[in-house]
This record gives C-alpha cells, sequence and structure tokens, in this order.
C-alpha cells in the first residue's frame, strides 16, 4: 500500500499547475460543455498516457535487463 501512495503523490504534485490540468481547466469554463464530459474525457485521457507510459516502461525494463551493467 505504501508503494501505491507514493506513486499516487507523486503524479498527484506532478500533474498540479501543468499544461493538461490548465487545459482542463480551459475547456471547464467554456459554457456549452457540461462539466461531467470534461472531467470524464479528461480523466480518460489521462487513464489512457498512464496506461501507454507504463506499457513503455515495462518494455524498456525487459529490453534493458538483458543489458550487462
Amino acid at each position: 500500500m505504501t508503494a501505491f501512495f507514493t506513486v499516487f503523490v507523486t503524479i498527484f504534485l506532478a500533474e498540479l499547475g501543468d499544461k493538461t490540468q490548465l487545459a482542463t481547466l480551459i475547456y471547464a469554463t467554456d459554457g456549452d460543455r457540461p462539466r461531467w464530459l470534461v472531467f470524464f474525457a479528461a480523466s480518460l485521457a489521462l487513464v489512457a498516457s498512464s496506461a501507454l507510459a507504463v506499457i513503455l516502461g515495462a518494455a524498456a525494463e525487459r529490453s534493458l535487463s538483458i543489458l550487462p551493467l
């Protein structure tokens, strides 16, 4: 459980004030878009990009683990 909280806090702090959050804020200020739509679209985008990062990280770990140190 400690690993979960470490990853959560690190990613949460890294996301504060970044361009993704600012773009989401801008979309949320648009009265033509429902806020629930902005929330779920932004959440899905973050989940998709995080999934891609995990997949690429796992592939890199497998590829790099065969190299001698």
